[in-house]
């Protein structure tokens, strides 16, 4: 006989990250007519725009996009630095992943590493290296079994988890401009030489029917003024965006991740656009906001009848929850070798890879690639540049079994200065880490009950006195004696289902 249920409807989605997939794309430039031949490479610097994703038919992921390249060259019979600037265009497909069920995906691009060498005085190749993660989501559909219908002498095990779960995630895609004003006691902007941009959100929530989210867009401009002379220009621009969040409750949680789409920083003002001492900063970005919810899942963890045998089917639920959150601060402090004297620092900037994981003993060790590149002036005056990889580590406890994620960023400024020997650096890494436990648990989805036992009673002692094995629970003994735990509680005078330690129970049959 099919045994009836009441059962309890779950949808929500669950997130996926895929296997990350690297990408390698170059350029040939020449240098326009109006600039002098190449003399020497100083440096390159790279933004990833990664305008489209997608998942192909034959489930592989596409990611395509550009590289807004800057190459900083010293030219020959000029003074002073001048720039190049163009896009390369990238294209990249991740082989394999399986993710045919994958919905509301996104992929992270991260530049690698960066190079420009010089084909001839008046051509450049330029090679970008990329590394994409793919992530997204899973809709899950859940009817997990609560109670019972009907069923004589059906012993129930009932239990209930609160677990974490994403409820939805809503995108929206908006321009940010802003007009940057130069000091005026200094010579005006000739040249943007360099433009970097860092994006990271400071507040999310949900109010009444909309998501709305907060960030700031840390921008350093390295200029060569009409003089020459190399300025740095770096502010922080606070932002904000409203999107429609309708279908989630207000007591849901949100977060924001940003992803730049393209990147145009000019001098001159659009009221003024040969104002030398303005500098406007154009962006084009998508924000993607995953929104989560508590959610209690109740359910019948095991069952057993007193007169019949039944024949269960049970799924497995995976349930999580966050046991541990905060943040964790790494100050570093480097010395990067030069070889020759260093007169004055024109820049420093901080580039942060991914995080790796291992674990020792009750410690999670969290490891991340840190780039550090310097451009200073030597005894000459001449520009040069120094580039060092330093790794930068936080331990965390955590224990067996309880998933760790983590993002990292660099809340302020690089600060680099002239030492013996080099150039020191000082920053500070902070560790945004979340640890999720995660618990599967069976669940009853269906159950059929056979015939009813015949002549077993006659069979059977009336009552069995037995020591519990160790981590044995009251259901386990009831279940295996086909009796039930409130008879097992009364025929030992026990008020509690939890067992006593070294004591005989009398198990008597259910008739």
């Amino acid at each position: 006989m099919e045994l009836q249920f009441k059962k309890a409807g779950h949808d929500y989605y669950e997130p996926l990250r895929f296997t990350p997939f690297s990408c390698e794309t170059m350029r040939e430039n020449i240098v326009p007519d109006s600039c002098g031949d190449i003399a020497r490479i100083v440096d390159t610097t790279g933004l990833v725009c990664l305008t489209n994703r997608e998942l192909t038919a034959d489930g592989r992921f596409c990611a395509s996009g550009s590289v807004e390249v800057s190459v900083l060259y010293i030219p020959e019979k000029e003074e002073g630095p001048r720039s190049l600037h163009f896009q390369i265009p990238f294209q990249c497909y991740g082989e394999g992943q399986g993710g045919a069920e994958c919905e509301f995906l996104d992929i992270q691009g991260e530049l690698r590493s960066i190079d420009t060498r010089v084909l001839n005085p008046r051509k450049v190749l330029t090679r970008a290296n990329l590394l994409l993660y793919p992530m997204g989501c899973r809709h899950v559909s859940l009817s997990v079994c609560t109670a019972m219908e009907e069923g004589e002498g059906v012993q129930l095990l009932q239990e209930q988890r609160r677990t974490r779960v994403a409820a939805g995630v809503r995108e929206k895609e908006f321009t940010f401009t802003e007009e940057l004003p130069l000091s005026p006691g200094r010579g005006g902007a000739e040249e943007i030489l360099s433009t970097r941009i860092d994006v990271r959100g400071t507040d999310s929530k949900l109010i009444g029917s909309k998501l709305v989210v907060k960030g700031l867009i840390s921008a350093s401009v390295l200029y060569r003024e009409g003089g020459g002379r190399l300025s740095l220009l770096q502010q922080d621009l606070p932002f904000s965006q409203i999107i429609e969040g309708g279908g989630f409750d207000e007591d849901c949680e949100s977060e924001a991740a940003y992803r730049l789409l393209s990147v145009d920083c000019r001098v001159g003002s659009e009221s003024s656009p040969e104002d030398a001492y303005t500098l406007t900063l154009e962006l084009m970005m998508r924000t993607r906001v995953t929104v989560w919810r508590g959610e209690d899942v109740g359910f019948i963890a095991d069952l057993y009848s007193t007169a019949a045998p039944v024949v269960c089917q049970t799924a497995q639920l995976e349930l999580s929850e966050d046991s541990q959150r905060g943040t964790r601060r790494q100050n570093v402090r480097e010395l990067l070798e030069t070889g020759e004297m260093v007169r004055s620092v024109v820049d420093a900037r901080l580039t942060l890879g991914q995080v790796r994981q291992s674990r020792e003993g009750k410690e999670v060790v969290l490891t991340i690639e840190s780039w550090v590149t310097v451009l200073y002036l030597d005894e000459n005056e001449l520009v040069q540049c120094v580039r060092r990889s330093i790794p930068v580590a936080c331990r965390l406890e955590c224990a067996e079994g309880v998933r760790c994620s983590c993002l990292c960023a660099c809340p302020g400024e690089v600060f680099a200065a002239p030492a013996a020997g080099g150039v020191e650096v000082r920053f500070t890494v902070e560790f945004h880490c979340l640890a999720t436990e995660t618990e599967t648990v069976p669940a009853v989805t269906g159950a059929q009950l056979g015939e009813p036992r015949n002549g077993g009673e006659g069979q059977r002692p009336s009552v069995v006195l037995r020591m519990p094995s160790p981590g044995e629970e009251l259901w386990d003994i009831a279940k295996a004696h086909g009796t039930t735990m409130e008879q097992i509680l009364q025929a030992n005078e026990l008020e509690e289902d939890a067992l006593p330690a070294g004591r005989m129970l009398l198990i008597p049959s259910t008739r």
